[in-house]
């Protein structure tokens, strides 16, 4: 049988791991993405490797997900991509104590570790977080680096055979009646037009699916929304912290490096193209911030950052209540157009996952007979994606 050749759309994470995945398949794999590596959603992420903890109680599917998915990068990934930061979560004085009984039970129910420590204990741990704490708990997160993450995933498909076109925009599709077999591309930096074919197409561009799938009338039901983070030119704390409440804005701090971020908040868009952070979200976090970190005003401001949530909408639920569960889009069995595949939500924790899922389908579609390795396969550092 030929090798099948396939075109992903997206050089984001789920692009990446995507690539990842189908070359361990035995599949050609392409890559175009309109940017760099990561320079969309993936490279302004909160860059948690979430435990799940922070869904246990209003998302258990997702934080079943999380939990499962961290456990497997820690096993893939080369050594010092994951920063073993561990995270700290607050209840704090005047916060609802149910909901911390209910969020511990939860971490438990997803089999996520959550080892109840002392204010006192968070006072020897963190010096710089508010002492106004009644309950407390060290839980399995980590931090890591979005662009390399997402580039040992693309520098593992590289080593073995997957190519990637960076500054490749999609400006069509290429169509036999109802089949997708190849795309119309430009070449952002010299301008040239030209086209690529393939046995099947993947759309993972993230907030842009919808964008891609609408040039052959195809709707993805999307909830785009951005959120701010903060940066602040300081780590000031040595844990992933997070507060013992439902998500909403302003509930976490975490280090990365040297610096401490801030986030996040939430809001809608129609285009997620040239983000602004709305100045009243960047006060809202250094305000919440303070929350955890008293003395955060003493440290400078670094920087601030927007990047864009692709959430799949459900009716009547706004962007904090909506899952961070992905969904693979078979737009043969729901458009009746072949060869054709989208991606959409989920998280950057488990991009593996939300591959695996997708090359299912694919390979499946193909008559491609080979499972998913990726579990189970160490990657290579990210450097080889430049060197080889």
């Amino acid at each position: 049988m030929a090798t099948k050749q396939v075109l992903v759309i997206g050089g984001g994470v789920t692009g990446c791991a995507i690539a990842h995945d189908l070359t361990l398949r035995g599949v050609e794999v392409t890559v175009v993405e309109r940017g760099e590596l990561a320079s969309g959603t993936t490279g302004r992420c909160s860059a948690f490797l979430h435990s799940g903890s922070r869904y246990a109680v209003t998302d258990p599917e997702a934080a079943d997900e999380c939990i499962a998915e961290n456990q497997i990068m820690r096993k893939v990934m080369p050594s010092g991509m994951i920063e073993p930061d561990d995270g700290l979560f607050i209840l704090l004085k005047g916060d609802d104590p149910a909901y911390a009984d209910q969020w511990f039970q939860g971490c438990a129910d997803a089999g996520i570790t959550a080892k109840e420590i002392s204010p006192a204990e968070v006072a020897r741990r963190e010096p710089l977080v508010t002492r106004e704490i009644s309950r407390a708990a060290i839980t399995p997160d980590a931090v890591i680096e979005a662009l390399r993450f997402a580039l040992v995933f693309a520098a593992t498909a590289r080593v073995n055979g997957a190519h990637f076109l960076p500054y490749s925009e999609v400006q069509d599709f290429l169509m036999d009646a109802d089949r997708v077999i190849g795309l119309k591309l430009k070449n952002r930096v010299t301008g040239e037009l030209f086209e690529l074919r393939g046995d099947a197409v993947i759309n993972a561009a993230g907030p842009w699916v919808g964008e891609i799938s609408s040039l052959i009338g195809i709707r993805i039901p999307l909830s785009m929304s951005p959120g701010v983070h903060v940066i602040i030119g300081k780590r000031l704390v040595n844990h992933t912290i997070n507060l013992i409440r439902k998500p909403a804005s302003g509930d976490f701090a975490y280090p990365q490096g040297p610096q401490t971020i801030l986030g996040t908040t939430s809001w809608t868009v129609e285009n997620c193209d040239h983000l602004r952070a709305p100045k009243e979200h960047i006060t809202n976090t250094l305000r919440d911030g303070e929350v955890i970190i008293p003395s955060l005003r003493k440290y400078p401001v670094l920087s601030v950052n927007a990047a864009t949530r692709p959430l799949i909408a459900k009716p009547g639920a706004n962007e904090r209540e909506l899952s961070r569960k992905f969904e693979v889009f078979d737009h043969a069995e729901i458009n009746g157009v072949e060869s054709f595949v989208t991606i959409g939500g989920g998280k950057l924790t488990i991009a593996r996952a939300m591959a695996e899922k997708t090359c299912d389908v694919v390979c499946k579609k193909l008559g491609v007979d080979a499972p998913c390795r990726t579990a189970s396969t160490p990657m290579v550092s990210w450097r080889r994606f430049y060197v080889g």
